[in-house]
């Protein structure tokens, strides 16, 4: 999760942050002045008198030339043609035909706005390996107009990398839901646009339930009712089926950590403080839920919880060995198919005094680097990912849930009731985002994510093993 640091003067220097833009004025046309010769009629009155004595008005019409000065402007030039790199996203970059209509969409709109514009999408990878090649970019001063990620925008916001987009997204605010772009929300300006989103969901696997005697149509509503139901499964089971498939702490780092935080923020404990910038390891709010999660570690195959496979827990509930699981958005296809038609999505079983809640994952955003020549048109760029004729292809073509309240209505009117259940989460729900630590991050994971194991594998006392992550959380983190 963490790469090398870079130092704010160094990266601000290097993005170009200080240039000077381009004034409006230089844009406009010329007005320049034209002298030119004009005919033109006017009448005057002669006065004529006859020998009868009889005085007699006649009007003549005489032509005349005078030279006027007109103003008149040149020709405003077409516009210049450049190309807009964009560090995307896989699907984007991708040869696959079905996910072509939707690239193909994007484009094709932008290309109607921008005409002189070519948008190049490359792929330069996903979370480490993404945040390292774009490190490297900005020393070398070659990184791109427009940049993807998920976790990473508050920090190179707060370096001043990024370029605010609250003016450009001001329209379509209200439309955007928040949970969908708040890891890039930093100091109270937007920095990333979401592209498309993903959210945990519970998993329920009737076959099991079945099996257990239990009523496969109906779901836990709290913890405790959760932690009964799973243990009537595991003694039912006698080995060959158990009760829930919990993720652990070996593979990458925050598998195990960003299923944590959903059951964390249910209680509304948060393992964060200071606008979620330093660790709260020790907050007196998490104990009740480590304890809750040391009880339903009993309740999971064992040796799942410690598999570096991450495949294997997500795959327990698809092949009948656990009755219920986390799974994300991403699963909702595959619900549909018959095949699976034994397993579906219900609202999670919530702590006594909690709320309907979840973590966004797999959560694409895009923002525009500050050391881009064409700001402008890098920021209507990303905008073109929120509007209801792209949003409303993700389902359809990829599976991943859109992230406007429009698009995620009309996704409900015609959802299966597994849908609903994301859906309802978004817009009615509390969905939150992981921390985004400023510093040291990969020591800080690690800290946690240690934590998270001896709570699983050891009987320690919680409000220890709290206490001593807290104190090494605060030792990397203290000033040289």
């Amino acid at each position: 999760m963490s790469v090398r640091q870079i130092t704010r003067r160094h990266l601000l220097r290097l993005t170009g942050v200080g240039l000077a833009g381009l004034a409006a004025a230089a844009c406009a046309p010329k007005v320049v002045e034209v002298t030119k010769v004009v005919e033109k009629v006017v009448k005057e009155t002669v006065v004529e008198e006859k020998v009868v004595k009889e005085t007699v008005v006649q009007v003549q019409e005489k032509v005349v030339k005078e030279t006027v000065v007109v103003e008149k402007q040149q020709p405003t030039a077409a516009p210049a043609k450049f190309d807009l790199v964009h560090w995307a996203e896989g699907h984007l970059t991708s040869t696959e035909a079905t996910w072509q209509p939707y690239v193909d969409a994007l484009l094709n709109r932008y290309k109607e706005l921008y005409p002189n514009v070519t948008v190049k999408l490359e792929n330069h990878g996903w979370d480490n390996d993404l945040r390292q090649n774009l490190v490297t970019a900005l020393l070398a001063g070659t990184g791109p107009d427009i940049i993807c990620g998920e976790n990473y925008f508050q920090e190179y916001g707060d370096l001043g990398a990024l370029v605010p987009l609250d003016e450009y997204v001001q329209d379509i605010k209200d439309n955007m839901v928040f949970a969908t772009y708040a890891a890039g929300v930093t100091k109270g300006k937007i920095y990333g646009v979401n592209q498309m989103t993903g959210l945990f969901g519970f998993a329920r696997n009737s076959k099991v339930l079945e099996k257990a005697g239990l009523d496969p149509k109906t779901s836990p509503k709290t913890w405790d009712e959760f932690l009964e139901v799973c243990d009537k499964v595991v003694k039912a089971g006698k080995g060959n089926y158990h009760g829930y498939a919990m993720m652990g702490t070996k593979g990458w780092i925050v598998a195990g950590i960003f299923q944590l935080a959903v059951w964390m923020k249910q209680a509304g404990a948060d393992l964060c403080k200071d606008d979620c910038t330093y660790p709260f390891y020790d907050n007196p709010k998490t104990e009740e839920v480590w304890t809750f999660l040391r009880k339903l570690q009993a309740m999971t195959p064992p040796g799942m919880t410690f598999n570096p496979d991450q495949g294997v827990v997500y795959g327990a509930v698809w092949k009948d060995l656990v009755a219920y699981a986390m799974d994300g958005s991403w699963s909702l296809t595959a619900v549909r198919k018959p095949e699976n038609a034994h397993i579906t999505f219900a609202p999670f079983p919530i702590p006594k005094g909690g709320k309907d809640a979840s973590i966004v994952v797999a959560n694409v955003l895009n923002a525009v680097m500050t050391a881009s020549k064409h700001k402008a048109e890098a920021a209507a760029f990303c905008k073109i990912f929120q509007e209801d004729a792209v949003q409303d292809m993700l389902y359809p073509v990829f599976g991943w849930l859109p992230s406007t309240k429009s698009a995620l209505k009309k996704l409900r009117e015609t959802g299966t009731d597994s849908d609903k259940v994301y859906i309802d989460i978004f817009l009615n729900g509390d969905p939150g985002i992981l921390p985004q630590w400023r510093r040291e991050a990969q020591k800080l994971w690690t800290i946690l994510n240690d934590l998270l194991e001896k709570v699983l594998a050891t009987n320690e006392p919680i409000k220890g093993l709290m206490q001593k992550a807290q104190q090494d959380a605060d030792a990397v983190l203290k000033p040289a």
